[in-house]
């Protein structure tokens, strides 16, 4: 992301003064409950506990969201492309999203989930010994709850409520792309490398090219590189050359 939605090193810090403690406190009173007193009221406090405490990490996570999509409803930045399609387009475009993350989490969740009931019964095997492998396995039953109820509030129901909205319309940002029936950022980016133009038969469409910066533990650069491919609208498919110069034009021009 741009400057304006990246946070400067004090501000990083205050929010990792505020998630460390309720995330560790979290962590220990599972790790307590699970080897200790595993009561099923004692989850049940652990798993609103743990639900309060996922929703202001994200709160305070998705500021800088906050802050892009204020922007945008206030027309302080402006869009590098504006694509609005039909309903058979835009059904097909957003079922292929839905699709890919239904099938990523479904298969994240049963894998922690599966990890997780397996620690757990290797812990109650070991008995006294399986105090570290009982503490682990109920965090991660936690987690795979939490991120099961996560992934679908907040990346699947919103996508499942826009295959019937009137407007079918999507604003491509340097920042990120928006479905603008209700301000929805499908894609983030952290530093839009590059676009290009592809053209596959009678569907033409915009590859947005996102790259992640970071550093490997010996110190070498180990950025990554992330494709999101958009499709140009039928009506504008004449178009898609100038629709590629003008992305173009406007990745290196806007701020």
């Amino acid at each position: 992301m741009n400057r304006n939605y990246v946070d400067g090193t004090l501000i990083t810090l205050v929010k990792l003064i505020i998630i460390i403690p309720f995330g560790t406190t979290y962590l220990a009173l599972i790790g307590y409950i699970g080897v200790q007193n595993p009561r099923t009221d004692y989850f049940i406090f652990a798993f609103f506990y743990g639900l309060f405490s996922s929703l202001l990490i994200k709160y305070i996570i998705d500021s800088n969201k906050r802050r892009f999509i204020y922007d945008i409803k206030h027309k302080r930045i402006k869009p590098i492309l504006n694509f609005k399609y039909t309903k058979s387009e835009w059904i097909l475009f957003i079922q292929e999203n839905l699709t890919k993350r239904k099938n990523k989490h479904t298969i994240i969740v049963l894998c922690i989930f599966f990890i997780s009931i397996s620690l757990i019964l290797w812990g109650y095997n070991l008995k006294n010994d399986g105090e570290f492998a009982l503490a682990v396995g109920y965090n991660l039953l936690m987690i795979s709850i939490f991120w099961g109820i996560f992934s679908y509030r907040f990346s699947i129901s919103p996508l499942k409520h826009a295959l019937d909205c009137p407007l079918r319309e999507i604003q491509c940002f340097k920042y990120g792309l928006v479905l603008m029936n209700e301000y929805y950022i499908i894609k983030t980016f952290s530093y839009m490398k590059n676009v290009s133009l592809n053209k596959n038969h009678n569907k033409h469409s915009i590859c947005f090219i996102d790259e992640t910066k970071g550093t490997s533990l010996e110190r070498y650069d180990a950025n990554r590189i992330m494709k999101f491919t958009l499709p140009i609208p039928k009506e504008e498919k004449e178009n898609s050359r100038k629709i590629y110069t003008k992305a173009f034009r406007s990745l290196l021009t806007s701020k």
